[in-house]
């Protein structure tokens, strides 16, 4: 358990969540640039020189605010801006020591400039690794420390700190955003009281905020009321006996006289008491009718057409994303499904339906895209309107075939776009002042001017575009609202924001100021004026943001703003005594990837970084890995004690360019069999070592269209294999095997899943493979295989039938060697040569307990399983074995990751010659 805790990593995930093992490359042709000082290596494309000179201005500032507090002084790090990729997302890793932050901000609100808050949030798990376990560097044991970072600290702590220092040293973070808080208090003030656990590690079936949100509390807590000291103390408690078991508990115990539990309980408490007292008074309940539903939905971005049907994007855990009409009795029709958003959006004008959508280069998943779509009702097609581009929130003209969007460009530049809506050529544009982003627009009925969220270093405001002039005027004072959806009524405009300290829906007018639409218990968002003139916008609830109307009457002014949970840790916390020194000068060199291609960092007891434990064979590996991730080496050394022979490895694999290369080299001992004599049954075991080489080349690639993922690609491999040092004297033994080729094709094509779903509602993968050895003497054979499977909807939304189809044909050398799966139970009866076989599979949720086993495991979601197997199926389609499963996903020890499933099945084996007709199994896995 200690080895599979140590890919725990440093996610924030701010909209998109990463991942573990990052397998991904920013596209070949980008022109890098570095610049290197003192303390930090900034890494990024060419153009993006203007908005990383600006960072880099900054951030001698941000490492001394997220190190100075834990008393900590980090060594240099490298930070990669990866301005080709648009998912808004960062992550900080050992192994080697890097932080990669991806830079592009998009049409999603904030109360501040994004990439600033990102990089502060960052550099804090740099020094929070530093200070735990800093001692354990490179070239050799990056690894380790990552490993024992990940024992000793829990997730919701090291993401709560972070989020608490984001918070903190700017005049923003989420720490004092009603919408961060809301989902939480939402569930406390509906009274679902929830447990430590399943507030850390999640839930499938109820509205759980993740582990950031309540550490971030928890956090604050211990700041609130243990000084902002109380972090350093923890930590370095913790760094001082990384082997003392309950290592973090006890640190935290000591420091401040609570165990975690107690403080999240406690946290709990004082956040009920809290926002009980601040509750609104006679706060607006939802008053629109929906479908009812077991689990949360939401029903957002409700829009009226003419005909006075509502239209809203809805998401819930049992189906994918999909805009839905719904009638006045809150029927719903399924309209369209979409893709992956990096913001929930769409615009509705009369028959047609515009939103942004994401997308990938096939290749390169570092270089990313957002497009636009447009769907009509009538006809019900869908268009892509642009491709690779970098667009956000579409909003229809009021009359004319146009659409204004939101582009960013390679340099980090906003702009305002008018694009053709039948061609997607733009019309015109409005080019921003320098250092604004400007977010979600929409025109004016006249179509002469535009309102925009504007998000600077001031923070944010509300922006006024006349399209004749091409000026701009502010409509608020510069603050750090966090602004959303604003729109013309007439010549007010309707907009979300938090003035409050809830969000609400306000209305501004230019002469009498800022009035008060809606008083919601936790939170309105998305509004639009009905066909009937009412107010319509979406009301949060514990169960997903519902639907709410209501009419425009004009409020006084604001109340009060309510003070955020941190408010004792900001008054008490220095920010001012760290901002005096001057930034480094700013030089920009280029940066040659190839030159820094070699990168040891650890030394290693797996050679498949973790992925899995299948045939796990102990030894000790030295890995090296380039900041790009283009190019990793291994040099290892393994012992089989199953044979007790030695192993001797050494591996590159590039992936830099569209094809990726692996080469690997193995001195291998090895036990084999022969016949003695011309008794078949006289069989003699001997050993050998040989030289084994093999190289593989693969284009693998994958493409998202809406809810349907592509992935295909080809693979391509060869070998030479050496034998030696033959412990028997043997004839016909064969001490060269010159160039066996391998080469596989594949194409799969898979429906989007939803958090409930536990295999694609459809999909269809094929994958065919084909080997020989022509050139080798007296041992030639090929084979030919077929490799298929195919997914359905179950009875039930949820279920998944599976059916699987394989076929092969060998030869030669070949004979009685199998590229296909076998059927289960298969080695416990004597089976005749194997053509072909299928597979038929119905898996579905049987229930979502929640159960924490204490501290030891928390259990998410049962499996069944029903399946058969069939076998030569031209010959007999009798099944040849089925049988039943149950499975459980599961955390364990209140680690966020890795999620794992332990599984068994009882097969019934349908032969005579099986000595064991039922034969049970067991099986564990898991994911990051």
């Amino acid at each position: 358990m200690s080895i599979l805790s140590l890919f725990i990593l440093l996610n924030s995930s701010y909209i998109l969540n990463g991942q573990i093992i990052d397998n991904d490359q920013a596209h070949s042709a980008i022109k890098w640039q570095q610049i290197d000082t003192e303390n930090f290596r900034l890494i990024f494309p060419k153009a993006f020189e203007t908005a990383a000179r600006r960072l880099a201005d900054q951030l001698s500032k941000m490492q001394r605010e997220s190190r100075e507090n834990l008393k900590v002084y980090p060594p240099k790090i490298t930070l990669v801006l990866q301005g080709n990729h648009l998912a808004q997302n960062g992550f900080v890793q050992l192994a080697p020591r890097k932080s990669e932050l991806f830079p592009v901000p998009s049409s999603s609100a904030d109360n501040q400039e994004w990439l600033p808050n990102l990089a502060l949030h960052e550099l804090r798990h740099v020094a929070q690794f530093d200070k735990v376990a800093g001692k354990l560097k490179a070239p050799f044991f990056e690894q380790l420390a990552f490993a024992l970072y990940g024992l000793n600290v829990p997730a919701w702590y090291f993401e709560g700190d972070a989020v608490q220092t984001e918070t903190i040293y700017s005049n923003g973070g989420r720490g004092r955003l009603p919408s961060w808080e809301m989902p939480i208090r939402a569930n406390i003030l509906s009274g679902k009281s929830y447990d430590f656990n399943k507030y850390v590690l999640g839930s499938i079936k109820d509205n759980v905020p993740s582990y950031y949100t309540i550490g971030f509390f928890m956090s604050s807590y211990l700041t609130n009321h243990h000084g902002i000291a109380s972090h350093e103390k923890i930590m370095t408690d913790v760094c001082g006996k990384l082997l003392r078991p309950f290592n973090f508990r006890r640190a935290v115990k000591h420091i401040s006289g609570e165990k975690p539990t107690g403080i999240f309980n406690n946290t709990i408490r004082e956040l009920a008491e809290k926002w009980e007292q601040e509750s609104p008074i006679s706060p607006d309940d939802p008053n629109l009718p929906t479908k009812n539903s077991r689990y949360p939905s939401d029903y957002l971005l409700p829009q009226m057409n003419g005909s006075q049907d509502i239209y809203v994007l809805k998401s819930s855990p049992t189906a994918v994303n999909e805009i839905k009409r719904l009638d006045s009795l809150g029927n719903e029709t399924g309209i369209v499904k979409t893709g992956i958003q990096i913001t929930p959006y769409f615009h509705l004008r009369n028959d047609e339906i515009v939103w942004d959508e994401y997308r990938k280069h096939a290749r390169f998943g570092k270089e990313t895209y957002n497009v636009i779509n447009i769907y009509n009702t009538k006809t019900g097609r869908t268009k892509t309107l642009t491709k690779a581009t970098r667009y956000y929130s579409p909003a229809f003209h009021p009359e004319r075939d146009e659409i204004l969007a939101i582009e960013v460009n390679p340099a980090n530049i906003s702009r305002l776009i008018m694009l053709d809506s039948k061609t997607g050529s733009i019309l015109d544009s409005v080019v921003m002042p320098h250092g604004m982003h400007v977010q979600q627009p929409k025109y004016h009925a006249s179509g002469e001017k535009i309102v925009a969220i504007a998000v600077a270093e001031q923070g944010t405001n509300l922006v006024e575009f006349n399209l004749r002039t091409k000026e701009h005027d502010f409509l608020l004072p510069w603050g750090n609202q966090q602004l959303e959806r604003p729109f013309y009524y007439d010549d007010d405009i309707i907009f979300k924001a938090h003035v409050d300290g809830i969000d609400n829906i306000y209305l501004l007018n230019k002469t009498t100021g800022q009035h008060k639409l809606t008083n919601a218990a936790f939170g309105a968002f998305n509004p639009s004026i009905a066909a009937n003139g009412l107010l319509l916008y979406n009301d949060y609830q514990y169960n997903g943001y519902k639907l709410a109307q209501k009419e425009i009457i004009l409020s006084g002014q604001p109340d009060q703003a309510r003070l955020p949970y941190i408010s004792p840790t900001l008054n008490s916390a220095q920010r001012d005594s760290l901002s005096d020194e001057s930034a480094p000068p700013v030089i920009v060199r280029n940066y040659n990837p190839s030159a820094h291609l070699i990168n040891f960092h650890s030394l290693s007891i797996s050679g498949t970084n973790f992925e899995n434990f299948d045939n796990y064979i102990p030894g000790i590996f030295w890995l090296s890995n380039d900041i790009l991730n283009t190019t990793q080496v291994k040099l290892g050394y393994e012992f089989d004690p199953n044979i007790s022979k030695s192993h001797y490895s050494a591996e590159v694999s590039y992936k830099r360019y569209f094809p990726t290369f692996t080469a690997r080299y193995v001195n291998r001992g090895m036990v084999g069999n022969a016949v003695a004599g011309s008794a078949p049954n006289n069989i003699m075991m001997f050993d050998y070592r040989d030289h084994h080489a093999t190289f593989e080349m693969s284009i693998p690639l994958s493409i998202y269209r809406r809810n349907i993922v592509y992935s295909y690609g080809v693979n391509f491999g060869t070998s030479y294999t050496k034998r030696y040092n033959t412990s028997l004297q043997l004839q016909n033994f064969q001490d060269v095997i010159a160039f066996p080729l391998n080469y596989q094709v594949y194409i799969n094509r898979n429906s989007m899943r939803s958090k409930m779903d536990l295999a694609p509602r459809w999909g269809q993968n094929i994958s065919i493979t084909f080997r020989h050895r022509p050139f080798t003497t007296g041992s030639s054979g090929e084979v030919l295989s077929l490799r298929t499977n195919f997914y359905f909807p179950g009875l039930w939304p949820n279920h998944s039938l599976q059916l699987r189809l394989a076929a092969q044909k060998n030869n030669g050398i070949y004979i009685g060697t199998y590229d296909i799966p076998m059927v289960s139970g298969w080695g416990h009866f004597s089976s005749p040569m194997v053509n072909n076989t299928a597979m038929a599979s119905y898996r579905l949720p049987l229930f979502y307990p929640d159960w924490s086993i204490g501290s030891l495991a928390y259990i998410k979601r049962f499996q069944g399983l029903l399946f058969s197997d069939f076998q030569n199926v031209d010959e007999s389609f009798a099944p040849k074995s089925f049988g039943i499963g149950l499975s459980a996903d599961l955390n364990i020890f209140r680690y966020v990751l890795p999620d794992i499933n332990v599984s068994t099945r009882l097969t019934y084996i349908n032969d005579n010659t099986a000595s064991n007709k039922i034969v049970p199994t067991f099986g564990f896995s898991y994911r990051y």
